[in-house]
């Protein structure tokens, strides 16, 4: 027999949904150099792409990433807020917002 999910006494994590996966509200960070180079452009448009509204991700790059920008923009134009939070000049910090 089938037991029903009490959410309201299921331990809540981030954002209340009650998935038990353990993650925080904290936006998650994507340290481009952990990339392989071959991969990096697929991967990083893959991901963000995959996203769902209101869902944050901060990439940290090691240059202003304008080619990705470029093409991120041709594969999806006007799906995301970007925000840049640091400039240089070791490390560039880009938030994504999915809109």
């Amino acid at each position: 027999m089938a037991t029903q999910l009490d959410l309201a006494t299921t331990p809540k994590k981030h954002g209340g949904c009650g998935c038990g996966c353990g993650t925080s509200d904290a936006t998650p960070e994507l340290v481009v150099s952990t990339l392989p180079k071959i991969i990096r452009h697929g991967a990083i448009i893959g991901g963000l792409t995959s996203m769902k509204a209101g869902q944050q991700l901060v990439l940290v790059v090691n240059h202003d990433p304008l080619p990705l920008l470029t093409q991120l923009n041709r594969v999806a134009p006007d799906t995301f807020e970007l925000t840049y939070l640091e400039r240089g000049p070791e490390n560039f910090r880009l938030q994504f917002t999915r809109l």
